[in-house]
């Protein structure tokens, strides 16, 4: 089994320069809670290392509108991160200074939050016209300036029928890394949901031609939240929460991440094991033991219990070990007719697919 992931998610702000229609927080002028400070997320870094965290993704809303993210960019390289990334919609990035300064700071990694080939597409979603031009600029800044790059879609049904032209954009980028997510209707986004929600039935075949298109160039592509039964002989792409822990580029140091959230005084970040524990203890009773091995493990099967829903026929599936499922709201939009078991021998290990496939990558970049 490959290593596991050492990278922690340092959640900075909620505020965000974009609108995003999928946002799962909504218009940030609308969220009302208290932002960590800096000197708690430096607390939260220094945590982390001690806690063996060797990756860093700064994460939002959108960190680079911060006035301290320089200061915090230079502080996990002061204390020796490894890859110190930023997840980002590139507004503040098209800003060749700007970039040069955060690079200068410490940043080697960034992944780009890029919705379509076009701005007719990407700036609808993101609902700030010029948005895809400058995120464009962003990337372009980002390669001259040596960084990894990787680049998320969130697939909608604005986007998903253009994926091939998606993929044939961003290939002149030469990303590293591109990341297939389908819209999930959680939270505030579940507003969106008729609007934006495709059915796997309908995304599929378009994600699947984006991938060959992207394959021969690109080491790693990774598609998330579809079942497995609608990836057919593209089951090495998928990441859902089992493969996690498993995945350079994810976050699943559990323990650790609730230590850092202990000292937050930010009430959407802020942890407490044992409230948490009784919130989700309907979830916990539910998680068949015998598929636990250690902590990460029954957290990861929590996590799909409470986030997710596998319908009657799943239980005939090959992958039912080792697939989340369908998110939970998904049966309210359409229904779960299309759910279509794919028979055989039922696969216990997650990884049997994915492991092989992530070899390249992992050397390339010393994971």
């Amino acid at each position: 089994m490959i290593n596991r992931t050492r990278r922690i998610k340092l959640h900075t702000n909620h505020a965000c320069n974009l609108k995003c229609k999928f946002c799962y927080y909504g218009d940030s002028a609308n969220i009302k809670c208290k932002e960590p400070t800096t000197e708690e997320l430096k607390e939260q870094m220094r945590i982390a290392r001690k806690s063996g965290a060797l990756d860093i993704d700064f994460s939002g809303g959108e960190s680079t509108i911060m006035k301290d993210f320089p200061e915090l960019v230079s502080y996990a390289k002061k204390l020796e991160f490894r890859d110190i990334c930023v997840i980002t919609n590139g507004l503040r990035m098209s800003n060749i200074d700007y970039a040069k300064k955060i690079v200068d700071s410490g940043l080697n990694d960034i992944l780009f939050s890029l919705e379509g080939y076009n701005s007719k597409t990407h700036d609808s979603l993101t609902r700030v016209p010029g948005s895809f031009n400058k995120i464009n600029q962003a990337i372009k800044n980002a390669k001259k300036l040596g960084l990894k790059v990787r680049i998320n879609i969130t697939v909608t049904k604005e986007n998903y029928k253009v994926l091939d032209k998606f993929a044939k954009h961003i290939l002149k980028y030469e990303p590293d890394a591109v990341n297939f997510i389908k819209f999930n209707p959680w939270d505030i986004a579940f507003s969106m949901a008729k609007e934006l929600s495709p059915r796997y039935t309908e995304i599929s075949p378009h994600i699947k031609k984006a991938i060959d298109i992207l394959s021969p160039k690109v080491l790693k592509i990774t598609i998330r939240y579809i079942p497995y039964c609608f990836m057919k002989g593209y089951e090495r792409h998928i990441c859902n929460c089992l493969h996690n822990k498993y995945d350079a580029d994810e976050w699943f140091t559990t323990m650790t991440q609730h230590k850092m959230g202990r000292v937050s005084s930010s009430s959407m970040i802020k942890s407490n094991l044992l409230k948490k524990f009784i919130k989700n203890f309907k979830y916990i009773i539910q998680v068949n033991p015998f598929y636990v091995r250690d902590f990460d493990d029954l957290v990861a099967h929590v996590v799909t219990k409470k986030m997710y829903v596998k319908p009657r026929q799943c239980k005939r599936c090959r992958y039912y070990r080792i697939c989340d499922g369908i998110d939970k709201p998904y049966p309210k939009i359409f229904n779960t007719g299309e759910i279509i078991p794919i028979a055989g021998k039922k696969i216990k290990n997650p990884m049997i697919f994915r492991e092989k496939y992530l070899e390249k990558y992992n050397e390339k970049f010393n994971f």
